[in-house]
């Protein structure tokens, strides 16, 4: 178990342990209390003064046009958005059959948002409040990162700039404003990692790194990936003393908490497969093994390579300055495993399964840290006052410290050049993206589909859309309520209440579809092609409203 040092009783207290409790006055205690923030204030001031400025710039870069860029790429940012306000209004998981794609705990930390700031009826639209919850989450995740930096023996300047790094390339912008699960799950395996390196060792920060890992498997299952380096870490800051009971408890309070998912699918009767429910054992074997794959990295062509070469296109400095300083940092004893957090999701890239679109999401700290760590282990530490030069641990000779300062002199123009080289390239290539992200409004045809639709379009009409739209059609008082397009060829329970199927469907309010989804969606293509454009949104007909043309006998 670890030792502490108790307090010495201040002044006018009693020493001994019961007459302290019962001698102990309000004055005294307000007394302790005020001396000891003031002496953590005048420790850690400095750090508190950087990390505020820090959150105050990425709060506006990421805060500003939030809801404009990026667009509404894909519908998953509506999808968590519909199952946060099913939670709040509803009371039930998802705003459909709940069938164990991912674990709910990311969006049930979304409705929890929602519900405490009344998001969903004060914001424009469903998904701009799932974003406001990301605002919160990235500026939390960003003082983690700080911290966890500190905590790996990062200088002010370099833990501040794996900040800056993290939050403010283009390629961060654009995925941690957008509402995916990754970077919910991304807060909490920081938490973990800040937790394992606590300086005091303790089981309770044991404890509590195995919960935050939990809540990771919570919010996106696929963190457990990142399980082993966060042991290892735990293992390496480990004090001998202690060390078997910080290896269960956290091991221990990991496992009942993932494991309260596998009891809540046993519960309802949804473990195994069988007919007439859904099945966690269903859902598990489709995402390992049935669902389409992406291909290799080195596979010409694959979904995997060009998915790389649009995060290298968006910004190839974030990304290539981490991969790069990975190797080197895989030999420094406190970068070790950060490294090895990059490197291992780098290498899952070069197998033949699905990668998903928000894969990059985390990658992105440890990248940050790598570069910012390695800068901050190749430029010289000042000796503290009174201690010892490494000159003067080398034999007094003109030889040796010519040979010291040779050393010292390379290394501190090594990392000058480096950051000299940074400022020049990266305001040219990032300023112009993030003028766009702080200005343009991508996210607009949407919200103009939907308003048009909620304003022009009488109750009584069914309706298909995607989920970005779904929740501001449902919070509008749209009857009946409408029906993400998906559910028409893939839920039972919607087509049983479409007995004729897409005949049934009057209006489709959706941008434009692959032809591979159209492909797999059958009843969605066949009444789109029995349809005529009503209004259309942005250009090209990004978004469009099309009323369905019903057959002779309807």
């Amino acid at each position: 178990m670890t030792t502490t040092t108790l307090p010495v009783a201040p002044p006018g207290t009693v020493a001994d342990g019961g007459a302290s409790r019962a001698g102990r006055v309000p004055g005294d205690r307000v007394t302790v209390t005020r001396a000891r923030i003031a002496g953590w204030l005048s420790l850690h001031w400095r750090s508190l003064a950087l990390l505020t400025a820090l959150l105050v710039a990425c709060g506006l870069v990421h805060g500003l046009n939030l809801d404009g860029w990026p667009g509404r790429i894909n519908d998953d940012e509506g999808t968590y958005a519909a199952q946060a306000y099913a939670m709040q209004y509803r009371g039930q998981i998802t705003h459909y059959t709940y069938w164990y794609d991912h674990p709910f705990g990311g969006w049930l930390l979304i409705a929890i948002y929602t519900t405490v700031t009344n998001a969903f009826e004060r914001a424009p639209s469903a998904v701009t409040a799932a974003r406001e919850c990301m605002l919160v989450v990235h500026l939390v995740s960003c003082a983690l990162l700080y911290l966890l930096a500190r905590r790996l023996g990062f200088r002010r300047v370099f833990a501040g700039l794996a900040v800056g790094l993290f939050s403010l390339a283009p390629l961060a912008v654009w995925y941690q404003r957008l509402a995916f699960l990754d970077n919910i799950a991304v807060l909490w395996v920081l938490a973990a990692l800040v937790c394992a390196v606590s300086t005091r060792r303790s089981v309770g920060a044991a404890v509590a790194s195995g919960v935050f890992m939990a809540f990771a498997f919570w919010s996106k299952e696929t963190s457990l990936m990142l399980l082993p380096g966060v042991y290892l870490l735990l293992r390496q800051n480990r004090d001998p003393r202690n060390w078997r009971f910080v290896r269960r408890n956290f091991l221990g309070f990991l496992t009942v908490i993932c494991g309260i998912y596998v009891l809540y699918a046993v519960a309802k009767n949804e473990l195994l497969e069988g007919t007439g429910h859904v099945s966690l054992i269903r859902a598990v074997k489709w995402q390992l093994f049935e669902r389409t794959a992406s291909g290799s990295l080195l596979q010409a062509g694959s979904g995997t390579q060009g998915m790389a070469g649009l995060w290298l296109h968006m910004d190839p400095y974030l990304l290539g300055a981490g991969v790069v300083t990975a190797i080197p940092a895989l030999f420094v004893r406190r970068l070790r495993m950060v490294a090895a957090l990059l490197l291992i999701q780098v290498v899952f890239m070069f197998r033949d399964g699905y990668m998903p679109y928000a894969y990059v999401t985390a990658m992105l700290p440890f990248a940050a840290l790598c570069a910012a760590g390695m800068l901050d282990v190749t430029l010289p530490r000042v000796p503290a006052r009174g201690a010892p030069d490494s000159a003067d641990r080398e034999p007094h000779t003109r030889a040796s410290r010519r040979r010291v300062a040779a050393a010292r002199a390379t290394r501190l123009a090594l990392v000058v050049g480096v950051l000299i080289a940074g400022l020049v390239a990266l305001p040219g290539e990032w300023a112009p993206k993030l003028g766009t992200a702080l200005a343009a409004d991508d996210s607009r045809p949407s919200r103009d589909a939907a308003r048009w639709y909620i304003e022009n379009v009488p109750n009584g009409h069914t309706v298909v859309t995607d989920d970005n739209i779904w929740t501001d059609l449902v919070i509008a008082g749209k009857k009946p309520d409408p029906i993400w397009f998906y559910k028409l060829d893939l839920d039972p329970a919607v087509r049983g209440k479409l007995k004729n199927g897409w005949q049934d469907v009057d209006y489709f309010v959706l941008g434009q579809l692959m032809p591979s989804t159209l492909h797999d969606l059958p009843l969605v293509a066949e009444g789109l092609r029995h349809s005529v454009v009503v209004k259309s949104f942005g250009p090209d007909g990004q978004i469009t409203v099309r009323k369905v043309i019903k057959s002779a006998r309807q």
